[in-house]
């Protein structure tokens, strides 16, 4: 049974390992929240989802700190009614408020617990589940404190990411040629406001051809394409809503601008592409900024947090940055850095459970 719930940051790399657990022959099932995005993402994937009803704690108002001890007894119960029902021999939980009670129901069943977490910095629910985990998998290193029972796999990733050309190649192929450096900014489903608002003027006064293509969230093109009005000839530029083929624009781009979530560094990694990430200031425990760190300390990417993104720490940024050569080398440590094989991995020690 596979246990992810609230946002695409766990719910991707759960589906990812639940698909290829079923191409292998296993019986996948997945504990979900009534409302939650797993719904419409799991819709027409054949797998199985039994609701509970949950809501986190932490942070919240008083009255429902004093009854989430009788909620989470409630959705634990309604959890190993569930697990007793499919007779399941593994679970597995990638985050979200259903993995709590889902990994202490299993934990009360006797039935051996793996978890998951995708942040440099784990959540408060696997924070507490990796007590009775019999296998913790982090995505980074020294997420958790070394034992037996921790694994480093990285983060699962789609295929057509890790298909991606060696960036050696497509680095080198494009200064071949004498093609503009190709900046992709990516601001996520809703947009960065930050990244749509400073960026336009910063790179209006480069000096060197670009092409940029600037994904700025639903409803904010025409103010982002205002911010680049009257920009030299040499600046090539696209603004669009959303990105629908990711792999595409990687492989594309000599360096991405972006936040920091772990997939997002997961799969620029993975994908071997410079970054400078900008990390979400409001993220619980600054876990971005830790994230970035990861390819940051490896020499594959720059940290600008979002407070200094001023004008003129941004052309000092792309006064330096901006050289093939350069990013060439940051796009290969990036490379260096990357677990394709994170979900055959997972896979394998859920089987071992």
């Amino acid at each position: 049974m596979m246990m992810a719930a609230g946002t695409g940051g766990h719910v991707f790399p759960a589906l990812a390992v639940a698909k290829q657990l079923q191409q292998e022959g296993c019986q996948v099932s997945w504990l979900a929240t009534p409302t939650g995005m797993e719904n419409r993402l799991l819709k027409d994937q054949n797998i199985p989802i039994y609701q509970i009803d949950i809501q986190g704690v932490r942070g919240n108002g008083l009255l429902r700190k004093l009854s989430a001890p009788f909620k989470i007894l409630k959705a634990t119960l309604s959890a190993m009614r569930y697990m007793k029902q499919l007779k399941i021999d593994a679970v597995a939980g990638f985050g979200g408020y259903v993995a709590g009670p889902g990994g202490l129901a299993a934990r009360l069943l006797g039935i051996p617990v793996l978890i998951h977490e995708q942040n440099a910095i784990a959540g408060f629910t696997n924070t507490q589940l990796a007590r009775i985990a019999k296998t913790v998998c982090q995505a980074f290193p020294d997420t958790f404190p070394s034992s037996d029972k921790v694994v480093t796999t990285g983060n699962p990733v789609r295929a057509e990411i890790t298909a991606i050309l060696n960036p050696s190649w497509r680095y080198q192929t494009r200064e071949q040629e004498q093609l503009p450096l190709n900046i992709l900014i990516v601001g996520g489903s809703l947009g960065a406001q930050a990244l749509n608002e400073r960026l336009p003027e910063a790179l209006k006064k480069v000096s060197v051809p670009l092409n940029v293509f600037h994904q700025c969230g639903q409803n904010k093109q025409d103010a982002t394409r205002a911010l680049y009005q009257g920009a030299s000839e040499q600046l090539n530029i696209q603004v669009e809503p959303f990105i629908h083929d990711m792999a595409k624009a990687y492989s594309e781009a000599d360096l991405i601008i972006c936040r920091a979530g772990a997939l997002t560094v997961t799969e620029v990694a993975t994908a071997g592409l410079a970054a400078v990430f900008v990390p979400l200031p409001i993220a619980v425990d600054d876990h971005q900024t830790a994230n970035a760190k990861f390819l940051a300390n490896a020499g594959a990417a720059k940290i600008c947090q979002q407070a200094e993104m001023t004008p003129a720490v941004l052309d000092e940024l792309f006064a330096s940055l901006l050289n093939r050569q350069l990013l060439s080398e940051m796009a290969i440590k990036a490379r260096q850095q990357a677990q394709p094989n994170a979900t055959q991995h997972v896979v394998d020690l859920i089987k071992k459970l």
